[in-house]
C-alpha cells in the first residue's frame, strides 16, 4: 500500500477523527529547518488550532507555547517520559514519528495509539475518582 493510501486509510478511521490531537497530521513527516534535520527541542507559538504566529487566522487571545521533541527530524519522545509534544494541559507521546499516547487534562480524554491510528479513547478519565 502507498503512503498517500495508508494516510487516507488512517485519516478516514473514526477514532482518528474523534482524536483531541491537532498535532495527528505530523505523523509520517520529517521536519527540517535551514535545510537541516530537526533534533532536540524546539518551542512555537501556536493558537487552539494548531496555527502559528502570523498566519492567517491566527488567533493570539488562544495562543500558547507549544514544545516540541525531535530525533533524526521526527517527532519524538525521549527519554520515554518526555512528551514529544506538550502544551498546557495536554501532552503526546511519539515514537518515531507516530502518535503512542495523547492525554488532554482539560478535555479529560486519555488516547492509546498503535500504528499510527488511535486504537481506544478514554472520556472523563477522572471521572470517579
Amino acid at each position: 500500500m502507498s503512503l498517500e493510501a495508508t494516510l487516507n486509510k488512517i485519516q478516514n478511521n473514526p477514532l482518528y477523527k474523534k482524536s483531541c490531537s491537532i498535532h495527528k497530521q505530523y505523523q509520517f513527516h520529517q521536519f527540517q529547518q535551514d535545510g537541516k534535520i530537526m533534533n532536540g527541542q524546539v518551542p512555537r507559538k501556536e493558537d487552539i488550532n494548531g496555527l502559528v504566529e502570523g498566519e492567517p487566522g491566527y488567533d493570539a487571545s488562544t495562543a500558547s507555547i507549544v514544545l516540541y521533541n525531535f530525533k533524526d527530524g521526527v517527532l519524538h519522545s525521549e527519554p520515554e517520559n518526555e512528551p514529544a509534544v506538550q502544551y498546557r494541559g495536554h501532552i503526546e507521546y511519539w515514537n518515531n514519528g507516530l502518535i503512542t499516547k495523547v492525554i488532554d487534562y482539560v478535555k479529560e480524554i486519555e488516547e492509546s495509539w498503535e500504528n499510527g491510528v488511535p486504537v481506544k479513547i478514554i472520556e472523563n478519565m477522572n471521572k470517579g475518582k
